[in-house]
């Protein structure tokens, strides 16, 4: 036992993985995986040992017809297929592993697994596709939308868990060694394709226009985007002759930056305080802090329209000052343009404040509290302490929730368009109008104005860091 024990201690990652895949699979052969729909209603939940034990299924819909399935011959061979791949994977990954010391015997076991790994795979691929046949739609006069089988969680959890498994095996098999750098390559992936690629598509789409037989280089978009035409903007009561698009840019940095600034100005001293308090209990996070992260579980649409009901014609609001007779008549806070761009920074304050707690509270929260001892020490008040020593401590979250908070509430478009009933426009949904065009001239404005916007957050991003040059995000935090 001692050996076993030493053993398992010693054992690679990919080895664990592909023993856990091994396990799962075995145990997934007695959890039901495979729900069966009659008539889009759910009606019985199978796996492939109640496909022997319980084969038959009958109902009768509301019109009198009957359904009688019967899946008996095909869940006995899909159980041979799926016991006999699950035991002998559990079996390898487990003899392989523990009871061999020759680094060759191990890749070949590996090997073997991985094998077994993807007959399962296939086996319950095949299971949940094959579950209902053509012969048992015909034979009940039943169509695939009103009798079919959907996949349950658990399902799903085995595909997924049986990937990772021949993934784990193929790198034993190649006699890799496995550590935790490796988990980091599908972020790198990730990253690659869903943020590098679409930029580069961008920056393609900015200087190139489709011809119908191929692209050629244009700059019609930068000539939609500086075309000589002016509007007459109202900001903060006064009436100014802009060009359009600037009018647009400027409206979204007057959003982003008091957005910033409201952001700011709250969730500083609430991080302070919960900081505080969290240090006293001698706790690393606080649980008050839930109830500012907790709105963000909620779509950000819907939010968005309690925010506009509420101070709506016949709001809460409203309905709350008329009956207690602060006022006559309602006070149309959505009409006044003064008090609906007001509204609009209150409301994407509240909905971006979360990104500037956190970041903020988790510096705070790992300030030692030595330092501030030896401030007061030193004769220091609370005042400098905080001015000399928390303030700068604690600049590094500050940076990181401003860059949170800034950068998308730049682009941010669903709360000023709600608010405003459309009535404001911004760079996000001027974007969005200009890509959902037909034309491929405005099509590539949207880009020209979609690169434009990236350099002016990197340069901001620049700036930012420049700061203070330790600032690195924050850090990890406890709640």
């Amino acid at each position: 036992m001692k050996d076993i024990g030493k053993k398992i201690s010693v054992m690679p990652i990919h080895a664990f993985i592909m023993c856990f895949a091994a396990l799962f699979s075995f145990v997934s052969i007695f959890i039901p995986m495979f729900d069966v729909v009659v008539q889009y209603k759910h009606l019985k939940m199978y796996s492939l040992l109640t496909m022997l034990t319980d084969p038959t299924l009958e109902t009768t819909l509301m019109r009198g017809n009957a359904v009688k399935l019967d899946f008996l011959s095909f869940g006995v061979w899909m159980f041979i297929i799926a016991i006999v791949a699950s035991v002998a994977a559990v079996t390898l990954s487990l003899s392989y592993q523990l009871f061999t010391d020759n680094a060759k015997k191990k890749r070949i076991g590996c090997l073997i697994t991985m094998g077994l790994f993807i007959v399962r795979l296939a086996s319950h691929i095949y299971t949940a596709s094959h579950f209902i046949t053509d012969d048992m739609l015909k034979a009940n006069e039943m169509t695939p939308e009103r009798l079919y089988v959907a996949q349950s969680f658990m399902g799903n959890a085995l595909v997924l868990v049986l990937v990772v498994g021949i993934i784990a095996s193929l790198y034993g098999a190649l006699g890799l060694k496995m550590n935790f750098k490796l988990f980091a390559y599908p972020y790198i992936l990730w990253i690659i394709v869903f943020t590098v690629l679409p930029l580069l598509l961008i920056l393609f789409r900015a200087f190139f226009k489709s011809t119908g037989s191929g692209y050629e280089f244009t700059t019609a978009g930068f000539d939609v985007l500086f075309a000589n035409k002016t509007v007459t903007a109202t900001f903060y009561g006064q009436k100014l002759v802009l060009q359009e698009y600037f009018s647009v840019f400027l409206r979204s940095l007057d959003y982003a930056v008091w957005t910033t600034i409201g952001c700011l100005v709250i969730a500083y001293p609430l991080a302070y305080i919960l900081a505080r308090r969290a240090r006293s209990l001698h706790s690393s996070g606080s649980r008050l802090l839930l109830l500012f992260v907790l709105p963000m579980w909620m779509n950000t649409m819907l939010r968005t329209y309690a925010w506009r009901a509420f101070f709506s014609e016949t709001g809460v609001l409203n309905t709350f000052l008329t009956s207690t007779n602060i006022i006559n008549e309602p006070i149309l806070f959505l009409k006044n343009e003064f008090l609906a761009d007001l509204i609009t920074k209150l409301v994407m304050t509240n909905d971006f404040l979360p990104y500037m707690i956190l970041p903020i509270y988790s510096v705070l929260i790992k300030i030692e509290p030595s330092l501030l001892e030896a401030s007061y020490d030193l004769g220091a008040g609370k005042i400098q302490t905080f001015l000399k020593v928390t303030l700068p401590l604690s600049m590094p979250g500050v940076i990181s929730g401003i860059q949170m908070v800034f950068m998308p509430s730049l682009t941010f478009y669903m709360i000023p368009d709600i608010i405003t009933e459309g009535s404001k426009t911004t760079v996000g949904n001027t974007i969005q109008s200009f890509v959902l065009n037909e034309s491929s001239t405005l099509n590539q404005a949207g880009n020209v104005l979609s690169l434009m916007l990236l350099i002016f957050v990197l340069i901001t991003m620049g700036i930012l860091r420049n700061s203070d040059k330790e600032a690195e995000g924050g850090g990890m935090m406890t709640i």
